[in-house]
């Protein structure tokens, strides 16, 4: 079954956070060098989560997101940074007084949490086998083994006046 609602959300996510960190790098600011480190870092941070949200997108059309390839974790690794980005890029104008900014994050970061049950509501179900190794039936016929062996026991061993269960008292 195709998951389209994932590769929608997921390229939405990667051209957001692209755009975003592309506004980060054009914004003006001082040229105080704290400044442009902590511009770059977010600018990174947003463009290291556009590609995160890249290849989530890629890996749900190349169907290799599976439980059995070992990339199950994609979105949820998409999501993080994505929440990380979120988190950096609201930070720096939160501490200068922007509200605007802080109300615009509080949006990308339930929009962001509400693509996360989304994209893991559309994942398909995988359900592994009962394998070799598990023991439970073994162990559910060894107790009924056992029940039925001390009943029997019982049985035997009763005279009239005990109870179930006086042989092993």
């Amino acid at each position: 079954m195709p998951r389209a609602l994932t590769v929608i959300i997921a390229f939405h996510w990667a051209a957001l956070l692209c755009l975003s960190g592309a506004r980060t790098v054009a914004a003006p600011g001082t040229a105080a060098l704290g400044d442009v480190i902590a511009t770059g870092a977010v600018a990174a941070i947003q463009f290291i989560a556009a590609l995160a949200f890249f290849w989530a997108m890629v890996s749900v059309l190349t169907g290799s997101d599976s439980e059995e390839a070992g990339q199950g974790n994609v979105a949820k690794i998409a999501i993080a940074v994505g929440l990380l980005a979120t988190t950096a890029g609201a930070i720096r104008p939160a501490l200068a007084g922007d509200v605007a900014v802080l109300q615009l994050g509080a949006l990308q970061f339930a929009g962001l949490l509400v693509s996360h049950l989304i994209m893991q509501a559309e994942r398909p179900v995988v359900r592994t086998p009962v394998g070799a190794n598990d023991n439970s039936r073994a162990a559910a016929r060894l107790l009924a083994m056992l029940a039925a062996t001390d009943a029997k026991i019982n049985r035997m061993t009763r005279q009239g006046a005990g109870t179930p269960g006086d042989f092993w008292r």
